[in-house]
């Protein structure tokens, strides 16, 4: 038993011995080769291939073991091992079993000493074909990833073993989502072929993934955008998906609009077509607030210095303002002005608002469409609101708040004409006592006419409302309206008098 012992421990010193002198062997010179050999001994992936070199200790004796295209490897003198499709580990057991039914106390240590190197044949589509030097552990993306034209397809590359068994593979699926089996690793003698290119698509915009992809057979518009893009991004604009084709020999492109709802059907796609899906926070995605607007209002900040302060009475018109705000999914009239109360100035007239909206009119020509919206009824009705909500805001909308002038124009026969500034609940006596009273040169009847903003006629028993003109007829001989009417007046007598007596033959007084 010590015996056996003692010749155990010797062998294992041997073997200790020969393999450091192994490691110092040249075919470790090379850094790469070392690379190489401890990937392939890390992994169980590694596949016995024709021209490696493997060191053999065992007994105190180290023996380098060539594998050959046959891949029958012969152990010394104790046999022969079949090591095709053999992984490294499952050879090396084989070899450890054979040393080891034969000298049941040998200590042995297989390890690969210098991968093989073999060529493998390129062809297709690629920027130049011909023979390429490739490993066990390399895969087909890695030999072919600098050889592709902009005409090259990853989508269908086909690998011929040395054997004749032909497969295809579809890089894409490793690249976007690591299916390890669509990118083999290459074998001695491999032939791969790189098609021609079919379909590519390119998709920018508000996506999740943009980029070029080709598409496979039965792909469309629906599976760009879901499956390759990922999908809308949160600031996507899914009603404004535009959809670029070539056409013709010329370089044109014709441009076409998508909605979401529209993707429920097929929409093909045709190879160099590009689509684009717009962001709410594009500057074409707004809606334009004009009339009554502070024109220094941040949109970002919702701040902005004052058109107007507070209390402050207007009596004199004011410069119509325009603000760009950034158009949002659902957006709504009521919602804008209760998101942004400091966008309007005092002189707001919210209860005269139109939203005007580019239509689809005759012979596609773009119309404008005219709707009257009370934004003061939005604000304090709730029936209102609701009503309202329902209609959202589309891009490219403009919301027309018009000026609520704070004076009452004055004019006509009174002392002094002009604009006063607008006090509530006061009747057209108030404003004409403002202007210092009739003119009794010029107003002997006393006659008034009050209009509103909008030219509309109103009594004098009605409330003043803002912007209303207060005209007072001027009718005063002096004005020169007396003579002529007299004049108009004894015309007219005459004519009707001279009339009657070439019907009835009467005769006034002064003719018997």
């Amino acid at each position: 038993m010590k015996k056996n012992i003692r010749k155990f421990l010797l062998a294992a010193l041997f073997a200790a011995f020969a393999v450091n002198n192994a490691y110092a062997d040249d075919t470790y010179t090379d850094s790469t080769n070392v690379k190489k050999a401890q990937i392939a001994m890390a992994t169980n992936e590694y596949i016995v291939t024709a021209g490696d070199i493997y060191s053999l200790v065992y007994n105190g004796s180290s023996l380098s073991i060539a594998v050959d295209s046959t891949y029958r490897v012969r152990i010394a003198s104790l046999g022969v091992i079949n090591a095709k499709g053999l992984t490294l580990q499952e050879f090396k057991s084989k070899v450890e079993t054979l040393i080891v039914n034969n000298y049941p106390t040998a200590a042995v240590q297989l390890f690969l000493s210098n991968p093989s190197e073999f060529n493998v044949y390129v062809k297709g589509e690629v920027s130049s074909a011909g023979t390429y030097s490739s490993w066990a552990l390399e895969r087909v993306a890695s030999v072919i990833s600098d050889m592709y034209t902009s005409y090259s397809s990853t989508r269908f590359v086909t690998i011929i073993s040395a054997e004749g068994v032909e497969k295809q593979y579809d890089l894409y699926k490793y690249t976007r989502y690591g299916e390890l089996d669509q990118n083999p690793y290459m074998r001695p003698g491999d032939t791969i072929i790189v098609p021609k290119l079919e379909r590519s698509v390119s998709i920018t915009g508000s996506v999740r993934r943009t980029g070029t992809y080709e598409l496979l057979p039965g792909e469309e518009l629906n599976e760009l955008i879901t499956e390759y893009a990922n999908g809308f991004d949160d600031y996507a604009n899914k009603n404004a998906i535009s959809l670029s084709r070539f056409v013709g020999e010329q370089v044109m492109y014709v441009d076409s609009v998508i909605k979401e709802t529209d993707l429920h059907s097929t929409i093909p796609l045709s190879n160099k077509d590009k689509v684009y899906v717009a962001s709410l926070k594009d500057s074409s995605a707004i809606v334009y607030v004009e009339g009554a607007v502070n024109k220094n209002y941040n949109y970002e900040t919702k701040s902005g210095s004052a058109g107007e302060a507070n209390g402050t009475v207007t009596t004199s018109p004011t410069t119509t303002g325009i603000l760009k705000i950034p158009y949002s999914e659902g957006m709504t009239c009521r919602a804008l002005v209760i998101a942004n109360p400091d966008m309007f100035l005092n002189s707001a007239d919210y209860k005269t608002a139109t939203l005007i909206r580019l239509v689809p009119g005759e012979n596609g020509k773009l119309t404008e469409e005219k709707i009257d919206i009370d934004l003061d009824d939005l604000l304090h009705n709730e029936e209102g609101a609701a009503q309202k909500d329902g209609i959202p805001l589309k891009p490219n909308d403009r919301l027309v708040i018009p000026f609520s002038q704070y004076y009452v124009t004055v004019t006509g026969g009174v002392v002094s004409p002009g604009r006063y500034s607008y006090l509530p609940n006061k009747d057209w006596s108030y404003y004409v006592n403002l202007a210092m009273g009739f003119d009794y040169d010029q107003a002997v009847f006393k006659i008034v006419k009050i209009t509103d903003k909008d030219g509309k006629r109103l009594s004098k028993k009605s409330e003043i409302p803002p912007e209303a003109v207060i005209y007072v007829q001027r009718n005063s001989p002096k004005n020169g309206w007396f003579f002529p009417m007299l004049l108009a007046i004894m015309t007219f007598v005459t004519t009707l008098l001279s009339t009657i007596n070439t019907v009835g033959g009467w005769k006034p007084w002064w003719a018997e």
